[in-house]
């Protein structure tokens, strides 16, 4: 029986990066720099709340921990 990684192409990053060039290095660290605002762009569209929401959910957190009386740091 073959195990689901006998299969699977090692990939030695370290030794991709070592050996890529300066002139295909520049547009690729762009490139990554690029998709990553993308994503953090959607992610906050996304997921985020408004501060509207964000303060009514701080107020019901704070009541949450002053009627738990957890702690004595809040009063």
């Amino acid at each position: 029986m073959i195990g689901p990684g006998e299969y699977m192409a090692v990939l030695n990053v370290v030794d991709a990066w070592n050996q890529i060039s300066w002139e295909d290095a520049i547009p690729f660290t762009l490139v990554l720099i690029g998709l990553y605002w993308v994503k953090v762009k959607i992610d906050t569209s996304l997921g985020s709340i408004n501060k509207k929401q964000a303060r009514q959910l701080k107020k019901i957190i704070r009541e949450a921990i002053d009627e738990s009386e957890v702690c004595d740091c809040c009063k």
